[in-house]
């Protein structure tokens, strides 16, 4: 493992990586010219089966960053989570996690998003506004889901999932955007962060319910939007088939261990997940 003093700067920018590592030193390098961008960056190679942790070391130095390995490809949640226990333990105040495929607006502001943390004592995870390629805008999840909005009213929840109540810039979500967030280290580690018994999928959700059980939500900035080139690494390993797979045991684990459904409301929501996974979402 290589490292660097990370004395220094409140916010640890933690990049997981899988194979991509020419996208991880590009988004370090885009993100190092924003001036508003002052903060250290932290690379997780997620045991990479390619020379992805050999190339990103050689690049650490030059590009000053600490470089981490993990032993395995845990996933989504082991990954980030070796991440943000680094980085507290090393005295960051903020995590921001941050995927290797992402864009910012030129008016993007740091100190905007940040400044959401100060408006209310129970926000323990902010994001931006998040918008595909093609300028759509992801649903903002920012109310929980109920049985209907996971089934019969899949629809309807398309748009009201978008609503938000505007309280200056920011408003109250669900769940964060996983592409892009910043979580308070403090209130997120008493959680223990992510909950590993995922792969891929669901992780923003179980977040919060984790944090709702300890007081704590999750809300948007609406001040300051990003683009995601969405799931370019997972689809690029993984196929489709092994995706939609993937995607119905992290749901399922959310819906039993979180929302203790069952019986009915289970095998529903599983039916309705599906079809939305297999023939919506190609």
């Amino acid at each position: 493992m290589t490292e660097k003093d990370c004395i220094g700067h409140d916010v640890a920018v933690i990049i997981l990586n899988y194979k991509t590592w020419q996208e991880t030193l590009d988004e370090i390098r885009m993100m190092s010219q924003i001036s508003d961008i002052n903060c250290d960056f932290i690379v997780v190679d997620n045991c990479s089966p390619n020379d992805s942790y050999e190339q990103l070391a050689k690049a650490s130095k030059l590009l000053n960053y600490t470089l981490l390995k993990s032993d395995s490809n845990g996933g989504y949640a082991k990954g980030n989570n070796i991440g943000l226990c680094y980085a507290k333990k090393h005295g960051y105040h903020y995590g921001w996690i941050m995927n290797n495929d992402i864009l910012f607006e030129s008016n993007f502001s740091l100190s905007r998003l940040l400044g959401v943390f100060q408006q209310a004592d129970d926000i323990a995870v902010v994001n931006p506004d998040v918008y595909s390629a093609d300028g759509k805008l992801y649903n903002r999840d920012s109310k929980r889901w109920t049985f209907s909005d996971l089934s019969f009213g899949m629809y309807r929840y398309k748009k009201t999932g978008r609503e938000i109540f505007d309280q200056g810039g920011w408003g109250y979500i669900y769940r964060p955007q996983g592409c892009c967030m910043v979580l308070d280290l403090q209130k997120c580690s008493e959680v223990g962060f992510f909950d590993t018994h995922t792969f891929l999928y669901c992780e923003e959700p179980i977040l919060a319910e984790r944090l709702l059980n300890k007081g704590y939500r999750c809300a948007c900035d609406i001040s300051n939007k990003i683009v995601h080139n969405h799931s370019y690494t997972v689809h690029s390993s993984l196929d489709r088939q092994r995706v939609i797979n993937t995607h119905l045991n992290s749901f399922m684990y959310y819906l039993t261990a979180y929302r203790k459904f069952s019986g009915f409301k289970l095998a529903v929501c599983m039916l309705f997940q599906k079809i939305k996974l297999t023939y919506l979402e190609k």
